[in-house]
Parts: C-alpha cells; sequence; structure tokens
C-alpha cells in the first residue's frame, strides 16, 4: 500500500510538472465559473427578497380562513372582486374578502371602505372597538362630498386619501418615480414644436369629465378667445384623438397620449376641484413629457412642484386674456 502512494504520488509530480500550465489555466477557469454562479444565486437571493417587500399584498393563496389566528380583513364596498385569499400584509398574512358574512366572525379585524361607494346608510354596525375602520379614496370631495365632512373623516383610523395627513398620502400615484421628471423618454424639442405650431396650437386641453365644481371648462372657453386651443377629449372638443385613445379612463396614462401631448409647448392642467393636496395626472403628466402645464387646482401646489418655475399657476393670473 505504501509503495503504491508512492508510485502515485510520483506519477502525480510528473503529470503536475509536464502539464503543471494548463492545469493552473484549467483550475482558474473553474474557479471563475464557480464564483460566476455563486453571485447568480446571490442575486437571484436578492431579487426574491425584494420583490416580496415590493408585493406586500401578493397573494398566497385562495380559499376559506381556516386558521383561527388569521385575521380577517372585509371590503365593505367591493373594490378588488376578491372574495377570499390569504395574502401577504407587512410580516403577517391576512385573509381579504368581500364576503359580509365574515362581518361577525371574531377573527375580523378591520373593514374596508372604498370611497366612492361610501354609504352612511350602509355600515358594518354596530362597531366593535376591536374593530378598524379604513378608507381608501383618491377622488377628490367632489366624487363623494360626504369626505368634506369631519365627522365623516373620524370615523376612519387608517385612510388613504390626496391628504397629506393620511398614512398613506396619494398625492404622487400618477408619479412613477422622480426619474419620469428628468427622462427625455418623451421629450420634444422647442424647435420641432416651433415647427409644429403650423398644425398645431400651442396648448393643448384634454379632459372629458365636463362642467366640474373647478368651472375649468369655463376658463378654457374665454382663454380661446386670445389664443388658440387644440381640445381633446369631451370638452370643448375641436380635435379628435385616434379612436383606440377615446377613452380617458383607460389612455390617460399611455405612452400614445403622452407622445402625442408632448408636441405640445403647453399642456392646460386644471383639476376638477381645487383641494389643498388633490394633485392628479393633470399636473405630472405634462412634467413627464416635458411640456409647460397651465395649473389650476390644489392652493399648495407649490409645496409639491420640483421647482417654483416648473408650472404656470393660474391662481397668479388675473385673467384668462392675461394667461395667454
Amino acid at each position: 500500500m505504501l509503495k503504491l502512494r508512492k508510485r502515485c504520488g510520483t506519477i502525480f509530480k510528473i503529470c503536475f510538472t509536464r502539464r503543471g500550465f494548463r492545469y493552473k489555466v484549467a483550475i482558474f477557469i473553474v474557479g471563475i465559473i464557480i464564483v460566476f454562479y455563486l453571485l447568480i444565486i446571490i442575486l437571484n437571493v436578492i431579487e426574491s427578497n425584494l420583490d416580496e417587500d415590493m408585493n406586500s399584498f401578493s397573494i398566497i393563496f385562495r380559499g376559506v380562513p381556516k386558521d383561527e389566528n388569521v385575521p380577517v380583513l372585509i371590503w365593505w364596498t367591493p373594490f378588488t372582486g376578491d372574495s377570499g385569499s390569504y395574502k401577504q400584509c407587512g410580516r403577517n398574512i391576512c385573509f381579504f374578502t368581500d364576503q359580509r358574512k365574515y362581518m361577525n366572525d371574531p377573527r375580523t379585524r378591520a373593514f374596508l371602505f372604498y370611497g366612492s361607494d361610501f354609504k352612511p346608510t350602509d355600515l358594518p354596525l354596530p362597531r366593535l372597538l376591536s374593530h378598524d375602520w379604513a378608507l381608501f379614496h383618491e377622488e377628490s370631495p367632489k366624487n363623494n362630498f360626504l369626505f368634506s365632512m369631519e365627522k365623516v373623516m373620524k370615523l376612519f383610523n387608517h385612510t388613504a386619501t390626496f391628504r397629506r395627513e393620511s398614512d398613506l398620502p396619494l398625492t404622487f400615484q400618477y408619479l412613477d418615480n422622480l426619474e419620469s421628471l428628468t427622462s427625455k423618454k418623451y421629450f420634444v424639442p422647442t424647435s420641432v414644436k416651433n415647427k409644429n405650431g403650423k398644425t398645431l396650437a400651442p396648448l393643448a386641453y384634454l379632459h372629458s369629465d365636463c362642467n366640474t365644481p373647478s368651472q375649468r371648462d369655463s376658463y378654457v372657453e374665454e382663454l380661446a378667445k386670445y389664443i388658440p386651443v387644440d381640445s381633446y377629449g369631451k370638452c370643448l372638443q375641436n380635435k379628435e384623438l385616434p379612436s383606440h385613445l377615446s377613452d380617458p379612463m383607460t389612455n390617460m396614462i399611455s405612452p400614445e397620449i403622452f407622445h402625442l401631448l408632448a408636441q405640445y409647448k403647453f399642456n392646460i392642467a386644471f383639476e376638477n376641484a381645487a383641494c389643498q393636496d388633490y394633485i392628479t395626472e393633470k399636473l405630472w403628466r405634462p412634467l413627464t413629457i416635458g411640456s409647460v402645464p397651465i395649473y389650476f387646482g390644489s392652493p399648495k401646489v407649490e409645496d409639491w412642484l420640483p421647482n417654483p418655475l416648473s408650472a404656470i399657476l393660474v391662481k397668479n393670473l388675473k385673467s384668462p386674456k392675461k394667461a395667454s
């Protein structure tokens, strides 16, 4: 056995000496491959963890809540169309449902309300001390005047609205990220816009919700007496959108709409109501595409603008004639 080991050792030394350089190169290549695969595994683990954090309400599985320790959250005003599913909520697992039969279930911890469908005559009463109420409403009080009342807002333990005081403010819901404001994806140089002036007006107006509390149509109608306005949508229409873009609800933030409106130097950006922090795609869309918004809406809009000169504020102008 000892002689055999010595022979093997001698053979190994001879082989390594004769082919030492090749072996070293091969070992080096194998080492690189191993490190490469280890990096891939590490990156996949990191990406998986990030996905779990971002999808905090991702569905784990659907079914009937059998676990006595899983809290039940009820969409009292159906919003998701989810009759029952387990979802990751933070570090916990919760059961979300729009089935009211769970109202008196001892596991029920919260009732969720979508603001547009909220009615004071349809509430989960009597209310228990162990039940939290939460409001989700991305619209202005024009959509539901009840939310202009302090007593109504005090009904909720948690809110996700346009108000900065909300637990989850929705002011930036139509702004993907800060890079959207600096990206040149939709940018059209001023020289090109000057050439477009032969066929396009300097201002674009795209609205389909007419006769709003902000009276934006009346203002634009007066403004159009002093400067040309291309009006798309259903309000004051003098230009037609392509048929596949005519639905404002599905296309208001579509890339095609962005490319169309980016051809204009100015975009008229009027909210349907003037509420403190109610800011929608009306403002963020022109800022994203490189057009100057002529803005009316939130009286505190300066708090949210990337720069004091990012928009022309109608509240600082005496009349539509001055604005022109």
